[in-house]
C-alpha cells in the first residue's frame, strides 16, 4: 500500500484536520500526513478562523493536489468542523488528526494493517505527548508495552475515561475509524459538544456495535496544553473547555434504553459524571496553584472538600510525569 495514490486516484486513509485559528502549527499536521506510506487525502475544514490559517492551507493545496480545503461559514467548534470532512472523506479508513499535533512516520500503515488483520472498526494507538516549548516528547500516554494490542470493550472504554481520575482518559486517544462503519450507523461528532466529543463518538460507535482495538504503540504526536518539561502553555491549542456540558453529556447517556439496560455501563457512566463534577471543582482551586497563591488556594480547598483528592492526584501525576520527562 506504498505510494501517494491507488488505481484510480482513491485514497485509503482521510486524514480530517479541524482547524480554527491553526496558522502555526496546520502546517506540520498537514505535512506529517502527506509523509504518510499510504495513499491519503488530506481534508483540512477551516472553522472560520481569524488569522492565515485559510491562506497557510490555501497554499499547500496548491503545491500537493492531495490536500483539500473546506471553509465552514460560520464557527462551529470541532465535532461540526469534523462532521464536515467526514461527509467529504473518499477513504477506506478515516483518520482524526488535531491541527496542533502530528502524526509519526508510517502511523496510518501500522494502524491500518493491524485494523485489517483483526477485523475491527476503531484502532487507537498510544500517544506521545510533546511538550511544544520544549520541542520534545516527554513521555507516553498510557503505560503500554509497544507490541501490545487489545480489544477495549463499551465497558474498559467508559472505565478509562474518568476525566481527572484516569492516568489518561481514553476519550482523548486519536482514532481511526472505518468509513464503511460510521457511513452504515450515521454516526457523527455530537455538533453540541466542542469538548469531549472524542468520547462521545467513540461510545456511540461501540453502542452501535463497533469492535475496537487499541495498540501499544505511540505513534501520533500529541500536544500538551502545559508542557511537562517547560511548564508552559503550549499557546497552539484552541479546545474550549466546557466540563459542564461533558458532564451533561455523560447524564443523558444515562437515560437511553441500551445504556439502562445494562447495570455495568449505567454505574460506569455515572462515575464519570461524577469524575467530571470534580474535575469542575478543581478547575475553579487549580489557577490559585498555578499562580502561586496559597492563600486563594487554601479558601477553594475549604470551600469543597474534594479538592483535597483532587490535589494528591495533581501532584502524584506532575511527579509521575516529571519523573519520566528526565528519564
Amino acid at each position: 500500500m506504498q505510494g501517494s495514490e491507488l488505481p484510480g486516484g482513491r485514497p485509503y486513509v482521510s486524514v480530517v484536520i479541524a482547524a480554527y485559528n491553526g496558522e502555526q502549527s496546520v502546517g506540520r499536521a498537514v505535512e506529517s500526513a502527506l509523509a504518510q506510506s499510504v495513499p491519503v487525502e488530506v481534508i483540512v475544514v477551516d472553522d472560520a478562523s481569524t488569522d492565515g490559517t485559510r491562506e497557510r492551507v490555501g497554499r499547500l493545496a496548491a503545491q500537493d493536489s492531495r490536500v483539500r480545503l473546506i471553509e465552514s461559514p460560520a464557527n462551529g467548534g470541532p465535532s461540526t468542523a469534523r462532521n464536515l470532512g467526514i461527509a467529504a472523506a473518499n477513504g477506506d479508513w478515516i483518520a482524526i488528526l488535531d491541527a496542533d499535533d502530528a502524526f509519526l512516520p508510517d502511523r496510518l500503515q501500522r494502524m491500518t494493517l493491524v485494523g485489517e488483520r483483526h477485523c475491527v472498526d476503531i484502532v487507537c494507538d498510544n500517544l506521545a505527548c510533546y511538550d511544544w516549548v520544549a520541542g520534545k516528547v516527554t513521555g507516553h500516554a498510557l503505560p503500554l508495552a509497544a507490541e501490545a494490542a487489545r480489544r477495549v470493550s463499551v465497558d474498559d472504554f467508559v472505565r478509562e475515561s474518568m476525566t481527572g481520575r484516569s492516568r489518561f482518559d481514553y476519550g482523548q486517544l486519536k482514532p481511526l475509524f472505518r468509513r464503511q462503519f460510521l457511513a452504515s450507523r450515521c454516526l457523527r461528532y455530537p455538533p453540541e459538544l466542542r469538548h469531549g466529543e472524542d468520547f462521545a463518538l467513540v461510545l456511540d460507535c461501540l453502542l452501535g456495535g463497533a469492535r475496537l482495538l487499541l495498540i501499544g504503540e505511540a505513534l501520533y504526536l500529541f500536544t500538551q496544553r502545559i508542557g511537562t518539561a517547560s511548564a508552559v502553555s503550549s499557546g497552539q491549542s484552541r479546545t474550549m473547555v466546557n466540563l459542564e456540558a461533558m458532564r451533561d453529556h455523560a447524564l443523558s447517556l444515562l437515560v437511553r434504553p441500551r445504556v439502562r439496560r445494562d447495570a455495568t455501563l449505567s454505574r460506569l457512566l455515572a462515575k464519570r459524571a461524577d469524575a467530571i463534577r470534580d474535575q469542575l471543582i478543581w478547575s475553579r482551586a487549580y489557577p490559585h496553584l498555578r499562580a502561586r497563591r496559597p492563600i486563594a488556594l487554601l479558601k477553594e480547598m475549604f470551600r469543597d472538600w474534594r479538592n483535597g483528592p483532587m490535589l494528591v492526584r495533581h501532584l502524584v501525576r506532575r511527579h509521575r510525569n516529571r519523573a519520566l520527562a528526565q528519564s
